[in-house]
């Protein structure tokens, strides 16, 4: 058994960039694939050459009826921080909700089978035709095998190994539809990280979240992170909290309001929410604000992006496993999986059977007490 003992809490996060000329590529999926006939929109890679390479590659999945060109922002300033990024085209013409709703609303499992059929290509659901070539696993072999063929010393073949995508190395986000796809894929996959944007299964018939939501993630929890916006026109943000527990991104605390926080280290909480009003070229646009281009905010530089340090947070954070907050209500210890032990001797450790966050009200703060998380 390995134990972590923690008695304070430094969060860090490495905001440094490097300027340069970052190498950008929009070409389309035939390009890659002759086999591939549909959803032909361009796919968006950028890298910059002048940023040391973490090595990871950031893979972003627009939301239905989009194309990776409406979503260029983001990769680029994942560029910035020395990522690999690659906005990816692929079947998205129908919203899964929807069609689920329409086509078999009775099944709890109809969202889940749809995402597996529209990432592998394996027939699942009557209702979606997705074959293995126009499948998101094929597109994405094949733009990386093109990326390096076009590119050789760009280092895109870092995430593949044959025919096989290296999961391993990717950070998998999405907006809307491509975040449900990004979650499925980094529950089905250990993926380095995964980042969702305004996304959800909601099934409507059980008034909760479908199946596949609440199923172990491959991808360790501690690794996804969630950011919304409050007044979203599509989805409900009461349900979108409810989603986030089905994620169980809640045992790192409720959800934070970013422009309320003074610091980017936003209490190291995984699901983050916004109530700033969209860019005024498109001022309805709640579920875009967050990522989509015409959407965000931009700063007084009318350049950079109001929610680059929230971009930045997502991307880099590391979440420790153990935090101690204090607040009027008592404190909440907020933990990664694992079993909570405590102790008032360093000596004598007692396993706590609450999930997180554990929250002791004032009148049952002791002298002290120590925390500790054992895992296997």
């Amino acid at each position: 058994m390995k134990s972590f003992l923690v008695f304070f809490i430094l969060i860090g996060l490495d905001a440094a960039t490097a300027t340069g000329a970052p190498q950008e590529a929009l070409f389309r999926p035939s390009a890659t694939d002759a086999a591939i006939t549909q959803f032909n929109d361009r796919h968006f890679a950028v890298v910059d050459p002048a940023v040391t390479s973490r090595a990871k590659l950031v893979l972003f999945l627009p939301g239905t009826g989009a194309t990776p060109f409406l979503y260029r922002e983001f990769p680029r300033n994942a560029a910035s921080h020395g990522f690999h990024a690659l906005g990816l085209m692929y079947p998205n013409d129908s919203a899964i909700n929807a069609l689920c709703a329409q086509n078999a609303p009775l099944d709890p499992d109809a969202a889940g089978n749809a995402r597996l059929e529209v990432i592998d290509g394996i027939d699942r659901v009557g209702f979606l035709t997705v074959d293995s070539t126009n499948s998101i696993q094929n597109r994405l072999l094949k733009a990386l095998q093109y990326l390096h063929s076009s590119s050789p010393s760009q280092g895109w073949n870092q995430y593949y190994s044959g025919n096989n995508v290296l999961w391993d190395k990717l950070v998998i986000c999405g907006h809307s539809q491509g975040a449900g796809m990004a979650a499925m894929l980094a529950k089905t996959r250990v993926a380095n990280r995964c980042i969702l944007f305004t996304g959800m299964d909601w099934w409507e018939d059980g008034n909760r979240p479908y199946n596949w939501m609440l199923t172990a993630p491959q991808t360790p929890v501690d690794r996804w992170y969630l950011f919304a916006h409050e007044r979203d026109q599509f989805l409900d943000f009461t349900q979108m909290q409810n989603a986030a527990a089905a994620l169980d991104v809640t045992r790192y605390g409720a959800y934070l309001r970013v422009e309320s926080y003074a610091t980017a280290s936003y209490r190291a909480r995984h699901f983050l929410s916004t109530n700033l009003e969209p860019a005024p070229t498109q001022p309805t646009s709640y579920h875009g604000c967050p990522v989509v281009d015409a959407a965000t905010p931009l700063q007084n530089d009318g350049i950079t992006p109001v929610f680059k340090p929230v971009w930045d947070y997502l991307l880099l954070n590391d979440t420790a496993p153990i935090t101690i907050e204090t607040n009027s209500g008592g404190i909440s210890i907020l933990f990664s999986p694992g079993i909570l032990e405590q102790s008032e001797d360093l000596v004598l450790w007692t396993s706590q059977s609450a999930a997180s966050p554990l929250t002791l009200p004032p009148n049952m703060l002791p002298l002290r007490r120590f925390y500790r998380l054992v895992t296997p």
